[in-house]
């Protein structure tokens, strides 16, 4: 999945043509994905439509809810982990498994899951109802960890670097 992440964010700078992206990525796969974008290629899909039949052959809906809930309440916000980089992580999945919940119910699942220090420094703020919202949420975040950093002299903190 975060392969398949990645290369989303590199078809999306529109370097090159559809035909030319898939034959590059074709060196990075092994197997049966190998084969499958092959076929893609033969039957001259798109990427936006061979992307639409790996998520339905390889991405069922029981498999996209695992991974997202795997992404989210298994993989909690960890002390020291970037808390933009946790958030990007999971609304980069959800886009790419393409996550039937709305932005509302994402944003919650994440904000319950940020590590209870990061959340206390969001004490007394709005709650986010969206992605923009929790953006901005995270620039304040960051900026009373960045003075809790400071006034605890080096100790440690759980905000990241």
């Amino acid at each position: 999945m975060c392969l398949f992440v990645r290369l989303g964010e590199i078809y999306d700078l529109k370097i090159v043509d559809d035909r030319v992206f898939m034959l590059r990525i074709m060196l990075l796969l092994t197997g049966s994905l190998m084969k499958f974008l092959g076929d893609c290629l033969q039957e001259g899909d798109s990427w936006a439509e061979c992307k639409s039949r790996l998520l339905e052959n390889y991405f069922p809906g029981f498999v996209k809810e695992r991974l997202i809930r795997d992404l989210i309440v298994f993989n909690l916000h960890r002390e020291g982990q970037q808390v933009r980089a946790y958030v990007d992580q999971i609304f980069q999945a959800a886009e790419f498994l393409c996550y039937e919940v709305t932005e509302q119910q994402l944003v919650d699942q994440v904000v319950m899951n940020l590590h209870p220090w990061v959340l206390g420094q969001a004490t007394l703020l709005d709650r986010p109802r969206s992605l923009n919202e929790l953006r901005s949420l995270l620039v304040v975040i960051d900026e009373r960890c960045a003075v809790a950093r400071e006034t605890a002299s080096g100790a440690r903190t759980p905000c990241g670097k």
